[in-house]
């Protein structure tokens, strides 16, 4: 009835990197916003406990220190998942640069 003939899977390579690896933060950006910081959130004070992009990650080629915020957990929810914290990155964003 049918016969069974397999098709080869393509022989290319994805050439762009992924927004995953385009967001990537290296050690030495990392020890930057440290220093930046002070180990301290940039928006209450608190002792810092995340990386947070300003710009998207998918928006980048390459991630700077000034594509990055360090935030405590809650500003770091507050401003990835409220309209106010959208708008605040971008403010803080057009500071740092």
């Amino acid at each position: 009835m049918f016969e069974y003939r397999p098709v080869p899977k393509p022989s290319h390579k994805r050439i762009k990197p992924t927004a995953r690896q385009r967001g990537a933060i290296s050690t030495r950006v990392r020890q930057q916003l440290y220093e930046r910081s002070g180990g301290l959130c940039e928006r209450c004070g608190k002792r810092a406990a995340h990386a947070a992009h300003i710009t998207r990650r998918w928006k980048l080629e390459r991630t700077t220190v000034n594509d990055l915020l360090h935030l405590c957990v809650t500003c770091h929810y507050w401003a990835d998942n409220t309209a106010e914290g959208r708008k605040w990155l971008q403010k803080m964003g057009e500071k740092i640069q």
